[in-house]
């Protein structure tokens, strides 16, 4: 019998993820809350010395077990930052919304996250944001990003390719691996640089 590529990266897929998944899961609450504040400052540090003037970035609200935004969130707010937070759509497309400190949120009906109550936003409002942070597993040293496997950012990514945006994802420190830790397919969308609580990873 002939195996089938495309089958044998999938299961090689989901071992990777559980296995970061594993080890998400059995961080304690303190270290995850430093962390957050580590990568919080990180993320600033960067923001603060590209070029340009950044006044609107486009992340996303931590779910638990991932590296902690909550902190990142309101201190970009804090700096005079815009922020626009994703939320799902049918076809596994992506709208945004705009983020303030104590804005109402609501558990997605398509996925298993929380997204912020407001007026949504399409493509056009990146033509004017430096920077998307997207949530991974893991991203290898040339950018390649293993995601939770929904499939979100991997559709909505070429959709603003002619964007000035630079797209960012944010990994624990131990995440940044080495190319081929984990398989890749060819619709797999690479990212410009990585955040870990520790430092900036500049891919392109």
């Amino acid at each position: 019998m002939t195996e089938n590529p495309a089958m044998n990266h999938d299961t090689e897929k989901k071992a990777v993820r559980a296995s970061i998944r594993a080890a998400r899961a059995s961080m304690d609450t303190r270290t995850r809350a430093e962390l957050g504040d580590k990568l919080a400052g990180t993320v600033l540090g960067y923001l603060a010395q590209s070029t340009g003037i950044v006044r609107k970035v486009a992340a996303y609200t931590s779910s638990p077990g991932e590296p902690d935004t909550a902190k990142l969130l309101d201190a970009m707010v804090d700096e005079g930052i815009e922020v626009f937070l994703p939320v799902c759509e049918p076809g596994f497309a992506l709208s945004w919304a705009a983020y303030v400190p104590g804005i109402e949120f609501q558990r997605s009906t398509l996925a298993p996250v929380m997204e912020p109550v407001g007026p949504r936003l399409g493509t056009q409002l990146f033509d004017d944001i430096n920077t998307l942070i997207i949530p991974a597993l893991a991203i290898d040293e040339q950018g390649l990003r293993l995601g939770q496997g929904g499939g979100y950012y991997d559709r909505f990514l070429p959709l603003i390719e002619d964007s000035p945006v630079r797209v960012a994802a944010i990994v624990y420190d131990n995440e940044f691996v080495p190319a081929g830790t984990f398989p890749v397919a060819e619709h797999d969308q690479p990212v410009d640089l990585v955040f870990t609580p520790a430092q900036v990873h500049q891919i392109i």
